[in-house]
């Protein structure tokens, strides 16, 4: 019975906070370029993802966009990554509890992960769902290890030889999320017994070395491609170095389900909740360090140096976009094995009792309305609000001639949310004059598909103030999202 609540759970529970957000009529930032770029350009998103080492990325992107066509189409792209994500969370859980995690922490784990601000960005963002790919890869990569790794001979070697594909494969979609594998790595050695046939040491090992043979692999094939002319390469810089990561991501990680606010109003519960965690983190390590039984201090030292190695590789792999929550799932996802397994430590003296569960149970319900209201309120709502503006002055307007349109673009304080977040979080998409466009060559493929009507054409210009009077036909003034809005 218990068994089925959980699975019923992990599978319901993505698909009731994240539906409004798939099937909400938007694109976000680059799903305008992105199906733009489909049409007009085949091959251009492959080689520019490829620039970066992501090739599959790229043709996954191209490919979906191509079919996806229009922005109505796009929730069928946000609903792919809901299904992925969901899948994700059961896979979690059924591995975390056959590793020796209670049956009830290992769907709290699989649920939160789910529900993590990385995962609202990547529903809420149609061009993310290679990246929901990537982690499912990623748990897969260490799924086909475990379950040989025991064993020795052979079929370990076959077991470590197909986890490597594994990672080499998602390395080759998103590699900061690869990293993904080292929190079930983490989590599955905090309930290690030490009675295994390997030693903890030479399991970490194998594991690890798997996860960076796969990386590493991804790297010598893109070496191969740029050197001989196939992609070119691009180098991102990196943003902000060790400075900017201990300012933003690890804050960000510990804070686990509150946002990171730009305007600081929503400071006090963001800083609260990441001095919480680190609290619950250190009374437990406390309390776990000063216990007699030794495999106990010996699963404290593993929580600690679990968050170390990944804060190293996390900062170091995915130091090209440092500052967004898309790379955060290896980083937050430790976070969270750690604060459940110190919740345990703490609170859980033998057995869980009822009111463990109603307090588990509260507290997953909250966690769902953030994720709820963060994905919908804070993603989809304003974003549907620039496209409605930019879709309905289109659809107004007479392309049966020559037209002279003129854009003008949103400013930070024409945004319809109150305040603005860390990664795409309460931010607009037209305050960019290329995404602007592309949002207006969106709605006029959605009106007329690839051809306008005969004798219609268009010249597109741009702007952020007010343009010369008498120099358009058609003015599409998106600075007026905010009095839409208040409307």
């Amino acid at each position: 019975m218990r068994t089925r609540i959980c699975l019923y759970i992990l599978l319901l529970a993505p698909l009731v906070v994240y539906w409004q957000t798939a099937f909400q009529e938007y694109g976000l930032t680059s799903d305008y370029t992105n199906l733009h770029e489909s049409r007009a350009e085949p091959g251009k998103l492959v080689k520019t993802s490829a620039a970066r080492g992501r090739p599959l990325y790229g043709a996954m992107l191209e490919t979906s966009f191509s079919a996806t066509g229009e922005v109505e189409n796009l929730q069928w792209m946000r609903l792919c990554t809901i299904v992925l994500i969901t899948l994700l969370g059961v896979g979690v859980w059924r591995q975390l509890y056959q590793s020796g995690w209670s049956e009830i922490e290992a769907a709290g784990i699989g649920l939160g992960i789910v529900l993590l601000p990385s995962v609202q960005v990547l529903v809420g963002w149609a061009s993310g769902w290679p990246q929901a790919l990537t982690l499912l890869l990623a748990a897969a990569g260490f799924s086909a290890i475990e379950t040989e790794i025991e064993r020795g001979g052979m079929k370990r070697v076959v077991a470590l030889f197909g986890g490597c594909m594994i990672y080499t494969a998602a390395a080759l979609i998103y590699q900061a999320n690869v990293l993904f594998a080292l929190v079930i790595v983490t989590a599955v050695l905090l309930v290690r017994t030490g009675r295994e046939p390997l030693s903890d040491s030479k399991w970490v090992a194998f594991h690890v070395a798997a996860v960076g043979v796969g990386l590493g692999l991804g790297g010598f094939i893109m070496h191969l491609l740029f050197g001989n002319g196939v992609f070119q390469q691009v180098t991102d810089p990196v943003v902000g170095g060790a400075f900017s990561f201990f300012r933003y991501p690890l804050p960000n990680a510990l804070g686990l389900y509150a946002l990171n606010d730009d305007h600081h109003t929503g400071a006090v519960f963001y800083w609260l909740t990441a001095i919480g965690v680190v609290t619950a983190l250190v009374l437990a390590y406390r309390k776990i360090a000063a216990s007699a039984d030794t495999s106990i201090r010996r699963h404290g030292m593993y929580a600690v140096s679990a968050l170390v190695v990944i804060t190293i590789t996390v900062c170091f792999v995915a130091a090209d976009r440092i500052g967004t929550y898309r790379v955060l799932f290896a980083l937050a996802g430790i976070v969270l094995v750690l604060i459940v397994f110190a919740l345990r430590a703490l609170v859980v003296k033998k057995k869980m009792l009822p009111l463990h569960y109603a307090g588990l149970g509260l507290l997953a319900v909250l966690v769902g309305f953030l994720a709820h209201r963060n994905s919908h309120g804070l993603l989809a709502e304003p974003q549907h609000a620039e496209w409605d503006l930019m879709h309905g002055a289109v659809l107004r307007a007479d392309f049966t001639k020559s037209v002279r349109v003129h854009i003008v673009t949103a400013g930070e304080n024409d945004r319809t949310t109150d305040r603005i977040y860390g990664d795409e979080f309460g931010t607009i998409s037209s305050d960019a004059e290329g995404v602007a466009k592309d949002m207006f060559r969106a709605a006029l493929y959605t009106r007329f598909g690839d051809k306008l009507p005969k004798g219609g054409r268009f010249d597109l210009t741009t702007s952020a103030t007010d343009p010369v009077a008498g120099s358009y036909d058609l003015l599409i003034d998106m600075r007026k999202l905010r009095a839409l809005a208040e409307q």
